[in-house]
């Protein structure tokens, strides 16, 4: 007899736009990450994905799950249209409720630093 076990990743979902529980900083344990490949899920999703983006001075985190390796960057954008600079940070990580917060220490330090700089060029 044989018996197919499945394992469904479990991460972090909320926008900080739509939540305003979904702060970049996050200590609450009341909220807890939800079942990716769920019916409203993500088909084949490895990865839990948490992303900071800053411009002028605003602060928008969202977390979720995917299928895709988004790799661990800060990048600096500027669009033509506008006069100021997007940061934004991707971490990727591929354990249950991995897109917290506090593993993600030494990024943090890079985003507080893309974070000081446009508030210093604002």
């Amino acid at each position: 007899m044989f018996f197919l076990v499945s394992y469904s990743l479990n991460c972090f979902v909320c926008d900080s736009k739509e939540d305003e529980h979904c702060p970049e900083t996050w200590t609450r344990k009341d909220i807890l990450p939800v079942e990716c490949e769920g019916p409203d899920g993500v088909q084949n999703a490895r990865f839990c994905i948490k992303t900071i983006a800053v411009f002028g001075g605003a602060v928008a985190t969202k977390r979720f799950c995917t299928s895709r390796h988004m790799d661990n960057q800060c990048i600096e954008v500027k669009y033509p249209q506008d006069e100021k600079m997007y940061y934004s940070c991707t971490y990727t990580c591929s354990s249950d409720g991995c897109n917290r917060t506090y593993r993600l220490y030494l990024s943090r330090i890079i985003f507080l630093f893309f974070l000081s700089m446009q508030i210093f060029f604002s």
